[in-house]
């Protein structure tokens, strides 16, 4: 999509997550893309402000793809969620900061819990000086939920015949100002 224009850097604090994208990168071929073992949680001050997109796909509790990991209701408790969603929030304060200004971020999960989702979406809008955008008919025509105009989408298994999936998406103001 970007041409050969641009660069996709790509980070997880997982070496095998990280070795098994490289592979992907390999075998599509692409050029731009870059990956790191980093922790999200670190901040990395060469990043700050060079963003034009920052995607946010953060750990949580996966409870969107229970049909396929059924052992995850094994695991899944009230205090690990709100464990998540606290570490959700630690992640969304240090990555926002790479954004650029007029930049975009999108925060996902794979899961269903409004908590880890709904809850943080709103917490980002209202601590940091960006805007949600609105989604509507940028998902495809599969995808029409209501929310959409307000930025974000909470997808169901059944519903939208897909894993449960939350995706949303903010612009970084132009400046502290507006």
């Amino acid at each position: 999509m970007l041409a050969g224009t641009g660069t996709v850097d790509v980070r997880d604090i997982s070496d095998q997550k990280v070795a098994m994208i490289e592979e992907n990168i390999e075998r599509a071929g692409f050029k731009n893309v870059k990956t790191k073992v980093w922790d999200a949680l670190e901040r990395d001050e060469n990043s700050i402000g060079k963003a034009d997109i920052v995607i946010a796909d953060l750990p949580c509790s996966g409870l969107g793809i229970i049909g396929r990991k059924p052992e995850i209701k094994y695991h899944a408790s009230l205090e690990g969620i709100r464990e998540l969603a606290g570490l959700q929030r630690q992640m969304l304060s240090v990555v926002q900061e790479y954004v650029k200004p007029g930049g975009l971020l999108v925060y996902s999960t794979c899961t269903v819990n409004t908590m880890e989702n709904e809850e943080n979406a709103r917490w980002f809008a209202e601590s940091y000086p960006f805007d949600p955008v609105d989604l509507t008919g940028r998902l495809g025509a599969a995808v029409e939920e209501e929310t959409a105009k307000d930025g974000f989408v909470q997808l169901l298994p059944d519903k939208n015949l897909c894993d449960g999936f939350f995706i949303s998406l903010f612009r970084k103001k132009e400046s502290q100002d507006t």
